[in-house]
């Protein structure tokens, strides 16, 4: 069981289980009492507990922050693109074999045969079935392509996307993606789940920033300044000029720090977890038997390390999460005293 926190790449549960039980997954996330949004795959074992921890918060304090759950897009990608992969390997034997029925028409040619009929037809054929197939999968992509739009944050002109316009998006999309082979990812895109973080943006954005016309400028702003101008749309590039040089005043520059915490912050994919995943089967290969002590030193040298690609490249998790320990290299952390380092660390709670 693994769970990672996305903003830090904090690896902040690593637990060597039996099973992947409900009752499993709620022991470990019971700890996290400010958890307030979880992303995984459709497991039923953590979905389950996550519902009961919701319902128990619900009930023991109804102050507390709610806890939400999003099925990740991580694993409805990787579905997608297996199925892609599966249909662009079929029209590949299709082109080699036009390929090379235009061969045979060329010897024929330097043979001096006349090839207008057998093969010159031949390899007609064999082109209009290998375009055809060519054409066929291409708009599935573009269907897929159409759904993956659906989960993004803002749509093409830079407005913030919602449910309503998402699943309008994948209802479009999925009547082109309606084979068996298309079942599970139809499953995946209609889960409610898959959209809840557009719902958890929304409220958080309203929260932050009631005002409705603020939110929608302010965050086409962020969009914006994040995104080039075609040179072949002076419209564009003229917008955009005036998001980046026009200085914002005190209140909306606090409105605007607010919101991009709030979207840079909206996650949808669980990658991080497969990316820790990756990293300890690597280890399992190495280990006759991963125990529950060598997890938690691969997890502490995980947290400690810094890392060495992607977006968080030469930042620390530990540091990026914000702990405040008194160093984060690895090797003395292991050899620090326990107890002191506990105490060092409450310290500053208990001078409050």
């Amino acid at each position: 069981m693994v769970a990672i926190e996305p903003a830090s790449m904090t690896a902040v549960l690593c637990h060597n289980a039996g099973d992947r039980k409900a009752e499993t997954w709620r022991q470990q996330l019971l700890p996290f009492e400010h958890l307030e949004f979880v992303v995984s795959d459709a497991a039923k074992g953590i979905a389950a507990a996550v519902g009961q921890l919701a319902d128990q918060r619900r009930e023991t304090d109804p102050s507390a922050p709610p806890l939400g759950h999003g099925l990740d897009l991580f694993h409805t990608t990787q579905e997608a693109e297996r199925v892609l992969a599966q249909e662009w390997r079929r029209v590949e034997p299709l082109w080699e074999e036009a390929d090379a029925c235009d061969a045979k028409v060329e010897r024929a040619k330097q043979q001096g045969t006349d090839a207008r009929r057998g093969p010159t037809q031949t390899a007609r054929a064999a082109w209009s079935r290998a375009i055809a197939e060519f054409e066929r999968v291409e708009h599935l992509e573009a269907a897929w392509h159409r759904c993956r739009a659906a989960f993004e944050l803002f749509d093409g002109d830079g407005r913030l996307n919602d449910r309503a316009r998402a699943e309008a998006e994948i209802a479009a999309g999925l009547r082109v993606l309606c084979g068996p082979e298309w079942k599970k990812v139809g499953t995946f895109l209609r889960d409610r789940r898959s959209l809840n973080f557009l719902d958890r943006m929304h409220q958080r954005l309203a929260a932050a920033e009631p005002r409705a016309e603020w939110r929608a400028v302010l965050a086409w702003r962020w969009w914006r300044l994040r995104h080039g101008a075609s040179a072949a749309n002076p419209l564009a590039a003229l917008a955009r000029a005036v998001a980046v040089s026009r200085p914002l005043e005190d209140a909306e520059q606090a409105a605007s720090d607010r919101i991009e915490a709030i979207l840079a912050s909206s996650f949808r994919a669980s990658s991080a977890v497969e990316c820790m995943n990756s990293v300890l089967r690597m280890q399992q290969s190495r280990h006759k038997r991963m125990t529950q002590p060598m997890l938690d030193l691969k997890r502490l040298y995980w947290n400690c390390h810094v890392l060495k690609a992607g977006k968080r490249r030469g930042h620390c998790p530990y540091r990026e999460l914000g702990l405040p320990l008194p160093t984060f290299d690895f090797w003395e952390l292991l050899q620090s005293d326990p107890a002191g380092l506990a105490q060092e660390l409450s310290g500053p709670k208990d001078k409050l």
